[in-house]
């Protein structure tokens, strides 16, 4: 970050040089006037590199915390909205589901309530028919019973009563092959009413009512208002996560500003700051070269040989020139190719 591209730190100084040797030449005389300059200069480049140097500080130190808090809240960010996305979508998916489940459940439990009612009716309908069969089973029990009807239950059954027996010399009956299994069946005509369908019909009754009991009992329509209740409390609790997750998103919109502008003007005092060690190098190399003005390029003077001193240090700059077009050059066609 900022801290890392403009964290130039201060060239080591061996000594001050604002304090060269005097000398009484006119050239160096000329040369000390530049100094007091260039000294001032220094002064106030140092003074401006000091007052850069701590703006940046403070600026990275607030940009870094900005950026610590800007985490924290993208992260808490994105927690609440991980939640509204994956939790609050499932649980509004299932309330709705479980709307549609207990409305159809509600359906079937009333048309069932309905068709156990009407069972109930018909048995308590077979119940008053199996009553009439026994009371018509006690009837042709009874009818058996009667001396009077004993010679017709010995046509009908082919058996006689104890209690009118034919004359045992007389000729045997003949009955019809129909006729074989009468007795049977007027014996379950008697006991089958008595015995068992009047019994029967009863258990019937008895289970149907319980079963219509067991129904009601099973309470299908509570399921309506629990339905109601987790579907208002799934809203809340999805608009508490929403907001959170809204309002978490705006504090990131603030910072996410903060933030850029704390790098911005971190960014902008770290170039000031490298601004002010460059312009403070530059008076202290330039004071230093005015303490002790020696050029390689200068060609020594001889004794009695007069001749051009220069012409290397115009090479020089010469070259100079050219590695900056070079370079320049070099960019340019990088950026074209780019």
């Amino acid at each position: 970050m900022a801290s890392n591209s403009y964290n130039q730190q201060d060239p080591p100084r061996k000594h001050d040089p604002c304090k060269c040797e005097e000398h009484d030449s006119a050239t160096k005389k000329s040369l000390g006037a530049l100094i007091q300059v260039y000294c001032q200069a220094k002064d106030a480049a140092e003074s401006n590199q000091e007052v850069a140097t701590k703006d940046f500080e403070q600026k990275e130190d607030l940009f870094q915390e900005k950026k610590k808090t800007f985490m924290w809240t993208e992260r808490n960010y994105r927690i609440y909205r991980d939640i509204d996305i994956v939790v609050d979508t499932r649980l509004q998916a299932t309330n709705d589901t479980f709307k549609t489940n207990v409305a159809t459940y509600n359906t079937e439990s009333t048309a069932l309530y309905t068709q156990l009612k009407n069972i109930l009716a018909a048995i308590k309908d077979v119940k008053t028919k199996v009553s009439a069969l026994r009371d018509q089973a006690s009837n042709l029990d009874n009818f058996r019973n009667d001396q009077c009807n004993a010679g017709q239950w010995a046509l009908l059954t082919g058996k006689n009563v104890e209690n009118c027996k034919p004359d045992p010399n007389g000729p045997p009956i003949e009955r019809p092959e129909a006729c074989k299994d009468a007795e049977k069946i007027y014996n379950e005509l008697i006991h089958v009413p008595k015995k068992c369908l009047v019994f029967d019909v009863d258990y019937l009754v008895s289970a149907s009512a319980d079963v219509i009991g067991i129904q009601t009992f099973s309470n299908i329509a509570s399921l309506t208002p629990l339905q109601g209740n987790l579907a208002d409390a799934s809203k809340a609790l999805i608009t508490a996560i929403q907001t959170a997750a809204n309002t978490r998103k705006g504090e990131l919109t603030t910072l996410q500003a903060d933030l850029i502008t704390a790098m911005t003007d971190a960014t902008v005092s770290g170039i000031n700051k490298f601004t002010a060690i460059s312009d403070c190098d530059a008076a202290y190399s330039t004071l230093e070269f005015f303490c002790k003005p020696w050029c390689d390029c200068v060609v020594p003077r001889r004794e009695d040989v007069c001749e051009p001193r220069l012409k290397k240090c115009e090479c020089e700059i010469c070259e100079i020139c050219t590695e900056v077009k070079n370079t320049y050059c070099e960019a340019d066609k990088k950026s074209v190719h780019s």
